[in-house]
């Protein structure tokens, strides 16, 4: 039996246009799992063209075997190939996996599929193994502590940070070791930095991550949009007593935010702008339901003046906490 490749392989023979027909993605390490999707994507576009057909389904939606019948028929008339990942596949129903594992083994020329199984702890199946024994498995098992060091560097270099050991270590020590903490660190880093080659240090590391705790953020970002006034006021001034470059963070965090609910109120071909970088069906479904709270006009005012917001914080001629809680008592 061949040896299972690596991780890094997987992603180093994506690079080089190598594309197997089948992945079998599983582990519950969900940055790895979005870094994996975005180099699968590219690697697709880059070989079949713009042209190709691209189908994205959680194992949620799929509850009977003519779902997933009906998604392998191949790339159609006008399309060079068709590019199908099914995502969280052990949340669909047990007739969908069996059909799926059937039909694995035989896929049309012009179809790529990506299963993804997001449970570490396989469970004895035929449909699993069945899959597992035609396709080619990814790994997202969070690599292990030896390895951190490394992987924070590459992942600096992608945010286009310069970091040094003490901050590597820094920030493996107050992520737990967590990926997907460490990548939030270091956007905020890059929103930090005022020069893109200035060394960023522990000193640095401790000052940006004690800015705005992760779960502050997140509290913020909900109640806005749940539209809760009182609780968003709440967060941000919480947030302000930290220190002063809180409320800028907060900024363009929501920006982001706020583009993605714009993105889920267009018509579905212009939806895939925000589900293509979704890999949690109850992530998508959840922010779907948000969207809904805020009108298109709204969501485009909001937008509008948060901009505004954000070049008058830069220019400092504002008083930053009043300005934000008159953002809010106006859009929420």
């Amino acid at each position: 039996m061949a040896a299972k490749p690596t991780y890094n392989k997987v992603l180093s023979d994506l690079n080089e246009g190598r594309i197997a027909p089948l992945y079998f993605a599983s582990g519950s390490d969900y940055f790895l799992y979005r870094q994996f999707v975005s180099e699968f994507r590219t690697a697709f576009t880059k070989r079949y063209g713009e042209n190709a057909n691209y189908v994205q389904r959680w194992g949620a939606d799929l509850k009977v075997a003519t779902d997933v019948s009906n998604l392998l028929g191949g790339g159609g008339l006008f399309s060079t190939a068709s590019l199908i990942m099914l995502h969280e596949i052990q949340d669909a129903g047990t007739g969908v996996k069996t059909k799926l594992a059937s039909l694995l083994g035989n896929l049309p020329q012009d179809t790529i599929v990506l299963v993804h199984y997001s449970v570490s702890d396989f469970r004895k199946s035929k449909w699993l193994g069945a899959i597992k024994s035609v396709a080619t498995e990814v790994s997202l098992i969070s690599p292990d502590s030896s390895a951190l060091p490394g992987i924070v560097n590459q992942m600096a270099k992608q945010h286009q940070i310069q970091i040094n050991e003490s901050g590597v270590y820094r920030l493996i020590e107050l992520s737990s070791g967590e990926l997907a903490i460490i990548d939030n660190e270091l956007e905020k880093l890059s929103l930090y930095l005022s020069d893109p080659d200035e060394l960023v240090t522990r000193d640095i590391v401790d000052h940006v991550a004690g800015v705005i705790e992760n779960a502050q953020v997140s509290q913020f970002i909900d109640a806005i949009y749940q539209r809760d006034r009182q609780l968003a006021i709440q967060t941000m001034v919480e947030i302000h007593h930290q220190g002063k470059e809180g409320l800028p963070f907060l900024v363009a965090m929501l920006y982001n935010g706020l583009i993605k609910l714009m993105a889920l109120r267009e018509p579905p071909e212009a939806r895939k702008t925000i589900s293509q970088g979704a890999t949690s069906y109850y992530w998508l479904s959840q922010l779907n339901a948000f969207s809904r709270n805020y009108s298109m006009t709204e969501l485009q005012d909001a937008t509008r003046k948060l901009a505004d917001l954000d070049l008058k914080f830069r220019l400092g001629s504002m008083d930053v906490l009043a300005a934000f809680t008159e953002w809010i008592s106006e859009v929420v």
